[in-house]
């Protein structure tokens, strides 16, 4: 797998950490962007289509292990970069791309074996349930400090009784972040500011 020389910068954080805002940063300076939360929703979607909350923690979960069981650990990741070459393929030109929502080590290993960025985006526990709460996605639901953390912790370390491989490791991700950026503000430009400056955009 390779992006030829183009540089790859990838970001993660916990859920509503404020990730997602600086990947469409990167991408509003020319840079390619793949979701991996995104896609793995997709399919969470279609695989949980009679649950009601197909796109909660667990199913996500759930799905994103059977995805890489089923189809290899790095099936994603695969997606992501079949997506970037069929772009420039078609003669579209990015300064790199930007993959996000990282929540595996084989992801998190490609990335800097490419000499790629991994970008960390903290946020308390406090402020992520409060933006949670305020911004609820089609097909989730309302959860409680409590829930939203047990359900996290299913993305934290390998669970038994999966191979470890297959298994989103969001510590493994932070562990290995070559920068980190806090967000826990509501002041929308100082954070801009603050990505712009961390990242030389």
């Amino acid at each position: 797998m390779t992006t030829s020389s183009r540089k790859i910068i990838g970001v993660s954080g916990s859920d509503r950490s404020g990730k997602d805002t600086v990947a469409e940063m990167l991408m509003d300076n020319g840079y390619f962007g793949y979701s991996f939360g995104d896609a793995v929703r997709d399919h969470a979607r279609n695989r949980h289509a009679n649950h009601p909350n197909p796109i909660s923690v667990v199913n996500l979960t759930e799905t994103s292990n059977w995805l890489r069981s089923e189809h290899g650990a790095d099936v994603i990741l695969k997606e992501a970069l079949k997506a970037y070459d069929q772009a420039i393929a078609s003669g579209e030109d990015y300064k790199g791309v930007v993959l996000y929502s990282v929540r595996a080590p084989i992801e998190v290993d490609f990335i800097l074996e490419q000499g790629g960025e991994l970008v960390w985006v903290e946020a308390t526990d406090e402020v992520r349930l409060k933006r949670r709460l305020a911004n609820i996605r089609p097909g989730e639901a309302t959860v409680t400090m409590d829930e939203m953390l047990t359900n996290e912790a299913l993305q934290q370390d390998p669970q038994p009784g999966i191979p470890e491989e297959v298994q989103m490791n969001l510590k493994y991700v932070k562990a290995h972040a070559t920068k980190v950026i806090e967000n826990n503000g509501n002041d929308l430009a100082a954070f801009e500011k603050k990505v712009k400056q961390t990242l030389d955009l």
